[in-house]
């Protein structure tokens, strides 16, 4: 029981993308779409509270895949170096940073040869441990 209601178990789940101002305009028409002295109907009632758990769930989906990509490798001097993410970009629009240092702990300049969607190639000058992290321009969209 919540809020004082059974809860049907044949209630389908909406996948569609919601909106705050979606589900805000839900619960406000489960409560004020009624006629003054009524009670909230059990069905609007069930439909406010799916779409706010609904919600909840499309955020969680959202933020809790990682959506920064890591890639590590180790240079050799003048050769092209694979920096492979651990997880393919949908298209190549993604923003990278890529730190290196060589053996003495100094950071190395880093020149980008090419950018795919499932890595980076780049070069370096000397012998150098890489580290990238990578992330889509679009982000999350709520």
């Amino acid at each position: 029981m919540r809020f004082g209601f059974t809860m049907h178990q044949n209630i389908q789940h909406n996948t569609v993308n919601m909106t705050y101002t979606d589900v805000f305009n839900t619960i406000k028409s489960a409560l004020t779409g009624r006629a003054t002295g009524t009670k909230v109907q059990v069905e609007d009632h069930e439909a406010a509270e799916i779409a706010l758990l609904n919600y909840i769930e499309q955020l969680k989906s959202q933020t809790s895949g990682s959506i920064v990509r890591e890639a590590h490798a180790y240079a050799t001097k003048g050769v092209s170096c694979n920096l492979t993410w651990s997880l393919v970009f949908p298209d190549s629009n993604y923003t990278y940073n890529v730190n290196g240092v060589d053996a003495k702990g100094n950071p190395v300049q880093i020149y980008l040869v090419s950018k795919s969607t499932t890595k980076l190639v780049v070069k370096t000058l000397v012998n150098a441990t890489l580290n990238a992290i990578a992330m889509p321009y679009s982000g999350i969209t709520a």
